[in-house]
């Protein structure tokens, strides 16, 4: 079993990884609306619930997580560059 600190150290390290391939593939998406943003992350969590519903392969699974995980990171990303408010005292 892998120690919390170092899980999520991996994590991560995924996560960040993902961003870069999904910048790569589709590009600087800053300007998309929230409501874009909204079905694409909600897509992407459709994918988890099919990976989760075929009993699939785990790497599948967490592949799948990952890429969740991501585009609500690239989502994040693109409120801070945009230079919304957001309240700050939450993160």
């Amino acid at each position: 079993m892998i120690e919390n600190k170092d899980a999520q150290e991996l994590v991560l390290n995924d996560v960040r990884n993902e961003r870069i391939r999904q910048d790569r593939k589709w590009g600087d998406q800053v300007q998309n609306a929230h409501e874009l943003w909204n079905v694409i992350g909600v897509e992407e969590v459709g994918e988890v619930a099919r990976a989760i519903y075929e009993a699939g392969e785990i790497d599948h699974l967490y592949l799948e997580i990952i890429q969740v995980a991501s585009v609500y990171v690239a989502w994040a990303e693109s409120i801070r560059r945009r230079g919304e408010k957001y309240i700050e005292k939450h993160c």
